[in-house]
């Protein structure tokens, strides 16, 4: 039999939404090699790097660590937890490692070996490369510049293997870490043992969302990745599902820019020649692909910088004389609002947005469907503005012009938009994504700090 390490896939973002216990409970009763978990994402914008605040609620976070860290502390298997807290920021690893110490007391736990590593890269020293280097981008416009610093909040680096494998090298048991490849998490025990990376780092890639791999499509529940010399093997645990090479090979595709490549640190993971087969009723196999080395070793730079404060307003229109007017009276609304506030700059110290749901409410200008005929319109009025006074000030006139809007073919003086009571609401700060580059690296563990400490 063929040497081989499996290893168990319970959720694809930790915290967002509780893992479902009953096919996690199913897949932990197999013989497991580790378990791991992606917590984190820039899917959800630049807020919670910016801000530095969770991306989810602390209860449900505490749920599935403590499934996940008793269930592998009982088997004396490692676990490994990448992007902590949402953005990998070092609040977010510590936050974690608090948790892990709070289970651990809870349940009475054995002593273990903790790792934590840290991913956020100062402000400082990249503003040192960058006055003696070009940083080039990845999905920004433009090269880094101490500008775009001066803009930032917080910069995290992602994290490929390298410092998993540290961490390993120094006995960790349990691995709390910032900012990471996805895939890394569950790659990096299979590359430190020798297996082929392209099987490793394809591994990842598919077990990095757990059952979104199988089908039909289900979230948060578990899935088992089996990898040998020769081949990957995927299992779903939940009895209603099954890994189909359609379903492996569609994830396959997830989130990239090229069907038959994914860049990671240190090379490129090449499924051009990767054969799916189905091998039983619910399990899939797939084999041959390969990872091309990168003779340049280069880490993504995420930050996040803050644009201004927010406040929104809501409202509705049902009224067809107002709806076919309804742009006239929102451009109108902006008027007078240049006008009460002559002050103030419009684009500088404040901006209003008009989202119009049912009228170009999701696209914006990009909508091909230029004619509506919807009966009822709602109207959230979004204000950003450079201090939270002046956004809520903006929103409140906003407010009390769209109460009493004049339009051609009124029936009454008021009436036409119902808005939500007389109400104000704040919003979460704006931010935006300011740093999305490559930062070339002489040593893999350059921008990343591991510690070991001891849980008992």
């Amino acid at each position: 039999m063929p040497r081989q390490m499996r290893t168990l896939s319970a959720t694809g973002a930790l915290g967002h939404e509780p893992i479902h216990p009953g096919s996690f409970y199913e897949g932990i009763k197999r013989p497991l090699d580790f378990l791991g978990a992606d917590a984190g994402s820039g899917d959800s914008g630049p807020f919670f790097l910016g801000s530095d605040t969770p991306m989810n609620p602390r209860e449900w976070e505490l749920f599935d660590l403590e499934l996940l860290l008793c269930a592998a502390r009982e088997r004396n298997i490692p676990l490994i937890i990448g992007s902590a807290g949402g953005a990998g920021t070092t609040r977010g690893v510590t936050d974690y490692v608090e948790m892990v110490r709070e289970i651990s007391a809870r349940h009475k736990l054995g002593p273990f070996r903790l790792a934590r590593i840290h991913s956020e890269v100062p402000l400082d020293y990249l503003r040192e490369r960058v006055r003696k280097e070009e940083v080039k981008p990845l999905g920004a416009a433009t090269s880094l510049t101490s500008e775009l610093l001066d803009q930032t909040s917080r910069v995290v680096a992602m994290m490929g293997v390298e410092p998993y494998f540290k961490a390993f090298d120094l006995g960790a048991d349990v691995v709390i870490a910032g900012r990471s490849c996805d895939d890394a998490i569950y790659a990096s025990l299979p590359l430190r043992a020798g297996y082929p990376k392209g099987l490793s780092y394809h591994l990842g890639k598919t077990l990095e969302c757990s059952s979104l791999v199988g089908t039909p499509s289900m979230a948060k529940e578990s899935v088992i990745g089996t990898i040998t010399d020769e081949y990957v093997e995927l299992e779903p645990m939940h009895p209603a599902q099954r890994c189909t090479p359609a379903s492996v090979a569609g994830h396959s595709l997830y989130e990239r820019v090229h069907p038959y490549t994914q860049a990671y640190p240190g090379g490129v993971l090449d499924t051009s020649n990767t054969t799916f087969e189905q091998v039983t009723e619910r399990a899939t196999r797939f084999s041959n692909s390969r990872f091309i080395d990168d003779p340049e070793y280069r880490l993504k730079l995420e930050g996040a910088g803050l644009v201004g404060f927010r406040a929104l307003t809501i409202g509705a229109v049902r009224d067809p004389i107002a709806i076919r007017s309804l742009d006239w009276v929102l451009e109108n609304v902006r008027e007078r609002t240049r006008e009460k506030y002559e002050q103030l700059e419009v684009g500088k110290d404040y901006q209003i947005v008009f989202h119009q749901y049912g009228k170009n409410g999701v696209m914006g200008d990009l909508e091909p469907l230029k004619n509506t005929v919807s009966h009822e319109i709602c109207i959230v009025t979004e204000v950003l503005a450079r201090t939270q006074e002046v956004a809520d000030l903006i929103a409140r006139f906003t407010l009390y012009r769209l109460l009493f809007p004049t339009f051609a073919g009124q029936k009454a003086t008021a009436g036409g938009i119902a808005m939500l009571r007389d109400e104000v609401l704040r919003g979460q700060p704006a931010y935006r994504w300011t740093v999305d580059h490559l930062l070339p690296v002489q040593d893999p563990l350059e921008l990343f700090q591991v510690c070991i400490e001891e849980v008992a």
